[in-house]
């Protein structure tokens, strides 16, 4: 028996490891051809599982892909590679990905030094509580055995774990633990403090064997299929999709619209009314580009939000991929003066304290039975979740139908991740979704990809046509590059007015990345003027205070083999952070006064050993990250550390994109829109000058 599971087990990863090889819609169409009841049925089964249930569904599955057109064929087997190369990938890692990424096999197959260079394991940890045999919120609390806190301010020991990661924990009382050979308990992250890590466990652990007290532990992270479950089961519904929503993804048919709201369209004169009665008159879907500081949260999502509440025949599902966004969609909910109720679909941990008593789990507790339960989901017009989370949960499509959904992040989640909700059908064969409204911005940070634009190119003519040209894009960049010129003024609008950042600080990117479209709400911050503190008057440097924009050079580091460390911005940076703390004096807030950027793990780790130096409390707690931890937030002041030592390295600091001729940088958009009063940069101006777009801002800032 072990031996045929295990004989079974490695033609299965024979056969995904040459779809991914491969990476054809011809091979890929060949290989799925072979999947019918004659040839699954190895064993010549005849019992009544195998004739009533197992061999009608293998065969009905056939069925419904031969019945599929050419080019819904095509876009089948070119997502379905698309797939299974990304969850390759994942696993093994790609190598010709910057810094060299092993994937899952990075935990047996890095060293211990790749791994604390790379952020990605704590050990050395004792148990200082157990309460591993919990039946409800099992959970244990590690702490460093030695001297060295988890924020150890080295460039080489900065760790990269969050509350709400996904770990495993193992014994490692020698250099040779790993994985590999230790009995290995799977978690997340519930709180993570300088010298603390709080892990709760997915099972009880009764037996106090298992963690003896007296032993060390490793924490590293880990990663689950979960989310391409949910993509593989999202190609499932495409095929079982009624046969109109096919058309309208796959730009078969346009979308349609209901003609009656034209009139107040036409005669309404606020931004956010316009947009919502817009979104109202599509009767298939609705896009809406919310550039940085237009509010496409806290007021557009809101008053869609509002208004479709308003029909109480109206059920709403809101999505978005990061649990973050979901949190400001629950925040933007329960600022509504009706107080909506609603039920959000999702894990614990990653969810906002303040918004737990509306997940499901919670919701359903008390629940005497299942009817009960099914009754309280029907009763409920309002559900959100991220992406993954609503995927993951098709059954709810069999409760429930939707008469809109409404997905913020839009441009941050895949197309397949999103097939499984658009295409899930009731069980009276209606689309369980009615229309689908895309919030997003295409010039902010695209989804996460591990695979190259190379591998998820797509060759095939037809899906061209209908501007799928690479899977790494997301559904709404595709849908807006198709919009014909009659579609895109029902189909489409944009966000203009941005009350985020001074109109100094947004020239740049309002001109170069949105066209000079964008306008300021002229609020107080956009407006007033700047006043130097006169504890800074006499200082040198204190005119800087004075500067909306400016940008300081830096000289290049060839003293660490990486280069991802450059001392002198390091300097730079700690000197600069100090001035704006005198400048805001009693006003500084270390959440809402500074952040700062820049794109490496060991450069956030020199910055705050910088800064650390300063002997200033306050400064200890201020965001150092990364652009993608940034997305979505601001800061009164940012300062940018470019950190390139190296031309080569601009390719991993850029994500650029061509739009009408123009190069959009995304990531630069991200970490220049962030500031609202002030935005420092500081880097090699030599190396930045070799990429046009740096060039351009480094032309502006002078």
């Amino acid at each position: 028996m072990v031996k045929r599971a295990i004989n079974l087990r490695n033609r299965i990863v024979a056969d995904e490891y040459g779809v991914q090889l491969h990476n054809s819609i011809e091979y890929t169409a060949r290989k799925l051809s072979e999947i019918n009841a004659e040839t699954v049925n190895e064993r010549g089964l005849t019992n009544v599982l195998w004739a009533r249930y197992l061999s009608p569904s293998i065969d009905g599955f056939a069925k419904k892909l031969q019945a599929l057109t050419p080019i819904e064929q095509a876009y089948y087997y070119s997502l379905y590679n698309f797939i299974t190369k990304e969850q390759y990938t994942t696993k093994s890692g790609d190598t010709d990905y910057e810094g060299g990424r092993m994937g899952t096999a990075s935990l047996w197959l890095s060293s211990l030094a790749e791994k604390c260079e790379a952020g990605e394991i704590l050990y050395d940890l004792g148990i200082t509580e157990n309460r591993a045999a919990d039946e409800h919120k099992a959970h244990v609390v590690l702490s460093r055995t030695g001297s060295v806190s988890f924020s150890e301010d080295t460039p080489e020991a900065l760790p990269n774990f969050r509350a709400g990661d996904a770990i495993v924990l193992y014994e490692r009382n020698e250099d040779i633990g790993n994985v590999t050979n230790k009995m290995v308990f799977k978690g997340n992250i519930e709180a993570i403090t300088e010298n603390d890590i709080k892990i709760r466990l997915r099972a009880p652990q009764r037996n106090p064997a298992v963690l003896p007290a007296d032993s060390l532990y490793a924490v590293e992270h880990d990663t689950s299929d979960i989310t391409f479950r949910a993509m593989f089961l999202g190609l499932s519904a495409f095929v079982s999709a009624n046969q109109e929503r096919r058309d309208l993804l796959l730009g078969q048919r346009p979308p349609e619209f209901d003609t009656a709201f034209d009139s107040q369209i036409t005669a309404s004169e606020d931004d956010f009314t316009w947009i919502t009665l817009k979104a109202q008159a599509a009767k298939d879907y609705f896009l809406l580009v919310g550039p940085p500081g237009t509010g496409k949260t806290s007021r557009a999502l809101k008053q869609m939000a509002e208004t479709f509440h308003q029909d109480e025949r109206k059920q709403i599902l809101f999505l978005a991929y990061t649990n973050r966004a979901t949190d400001e969609i629950c925040k933007a909910l329960s600022s509504i003066c009706s107080q909506p109720d609603y039920i959000r679909i999702g894990s614990e941990l990653p969810c906002d304290p303040a918004y737990r008593e509306h997940l499901i789990e919670n919701v359903l507790a008390d629940c005497a039975n299942r009817k009960e339960a099914q009754e309280r989901i029907a009763h409920c017009l309002i559900f959100v979740g991220t992406a993954a989370s609503i995927s993951n949960k098709p059954e709810l499509f069999r409760l429930k139908h939707f008469d809109v959904a409404i997905v913020d992040e839009a441009t941050q989640i895949l197309e397949p991740q999103l097939l499984g909700i658009l295409c899930a059908r009731n069980e009276d064969g209606r689309n369980a979704v009615g229309k689908f409204i895309l919030i997003g911005d295409h010039k902010q940070l695209p989804a996460v990809v591990l695979q190259s634009s190379l591998q998820s190119e797509i060759h095939d003519e037809a899906l061209r046509a209908i501007g799928l040209t690479n899977l790494k894009d997301s559904l709404f960049e595709r849908l807006y590059r198709n919009l014909g010129n009659d579609e895109a003024d029902r189909a489409y609008d944009q966000l203009r007015k941005q009350g985020r950042m001074h109109p100094a600080v947004a020239a740049f990117p309002n001109k170069v990345f949105y066209g000079g479209t964008l306008e300021s709400l002229n609020l107080p911050h956009q407006t007033e003027e700047l006043v130097l503190s006169p504890l800074l008057k006499d200082d040198e440097d204190g005119r800087i205070m004075m500067q909306r924009v400016a940008f300081l050079p830096s000289s290049p580091d060839i003293s660490a083999a990486s280069g991802k460390i450059n001392r002198s911005e390091a300097v730079i940076v700690a000197r600069l952070a100090k001035k704006i703390f005198i400048q805001y004096g009693s006003a500084f807030n270390a959440k809402r006064t500074l952040g700062i950027i820049t794109p490496y793990r060991n450069q956030i780790a020199l910055i705050k050993r910088e800064i650390t130096r300063l002997n200033i409390a306050k400064l200890n707690h201020i965001l150092v990250d990364t652009v993608e931890r940034f997305q979505g937030s601001e800061r009164d002041v940012i300062i940018y550390s470019f950190c390139i030592n190296h031309v080569w390295q601009l390719e991993f600091l850029s994500n650029t994109i061509e739009e009408d001729g123009v190069l959009i940088d995304r990531k630069l958009n991200v970490a220049l829109t962030r500031a609202r009063k002030q935005l420092f940069m500081t880097g090699v101006p030599e190396l930045l000058r070799t990429n046009p777009v740096y060039a351009a801002l480094l032309n502006a800032v002078e």
